[in-house]
């Protein structure tokens, strides 16, 4: 397992939400509601509350707003503040995967048993016109999911995703909207955080184990345990991981050594 160390120029001010790719291109906001983009020279100030964010692609990225004052709490706006699209994302969400040109959402448990769009669907996907085009258990009335517990890339336009309700691995291709199930092995069930690299599903703070990545094929059903100190680690990219600190973030391979 490796890590890598980034240090913002906070003064002042402390991260409040980042996200990060697995090379530590990131987005954050921090508690004086800045928004700092590596590798841009001038931060943002939008002047509104904002609850989390992503990087879209080289020209666009989303925010999600704290506290707005319609129901329409997202914007998709370029690097210099200027605002494309306006949405509803929902309320209750736990994380916002950016696949192409596609954004999906999981979503908590409170949000899902309130009953309303899109946060009911425990999953949802939405173009970058801010339409949903896709709603978990709106599509699969047979076997839903009360709270979506984590969510990765998995390449080739298809993310995975499981969760309460429904054990299951699910595979979902973001373009004709295909669903494939998979049974996982018992000990990576409550996995709180997925990153997929190739075939391997890398599970993190499952309900028997809190800190090991569990790494396991999606194919050959090979499982193999990566011990490690750390509780909570976020999602990223391609295998990866990542803690974030007041002023810093550390970046976690468990799949490099």
């Amino acid at each position: 397992m490796t890590t890598t160390t980034i240090e913002l120029d906070l003064f002042q001010e402390n991260i409040k939400h980042l996200s990060t790719n697995e090379i530590g291109n990131f987005i954050a906001i921090t508690s004086r509601n800045r928004v700092i983009i590596s590798g841009a020279e001038t931060p943002l100030e939008p002047g509104v509350d904002i609850l989390m964010a992503r990087i879209i692609d080289e020209e666009k990225i989303l925010i999600v707003l704290d506290r707005p004052t319609s129901i329409e709490n997202a914007l998709i706006i370029d690097y210099t503040g200027k605002p494309f699209v306006k949405f509803n994302i929902g309320t209750s969400i736990n994380d916002i995967k950016i696949n192409g040109k596609k954004i999906i959402v999981s979503y908590f448990d409170e949000g899902v048993l309130q009953g309303d769009k899109p946060d009911c669907d425990a999953l949802a996907v939405f173009n970058l016109n801010g339409k949903q085009v896709f709603g978990f258990n709106s599509s699969n009335l047979q076997d839903q999911l009360i709270d979506c517990y984590c969510v990765a890339n998995l390449g080739n336009g298809k993310i995975v995703f499981n969760g309460y309700g429904n054990f299951s691995l699910q595979e979902l291709d973001v373009s004709t909207f295909n669903l494939v199930s998979y049974e996982i092995p018992s000990v990576c069930i409550g996995a709180q955080s997925v990153s997929a690299k190739a075939d391997n599903i890398v599970f993190h703070s499952t309900y028997k184990d809190k800190t090991s990545f569990l790494v396991w094929n999606l194919h050959s059903g090979e499982l193999s345990q990566i011990s490690s100190e750390f509780k909570n680690a976020q999602p990223t990219e391609n295998g990866c991981f990542y803690q974030v600190y007041k002023k810093s973030f550390i970046i976690i391979n468990p799949l490099e050594f």
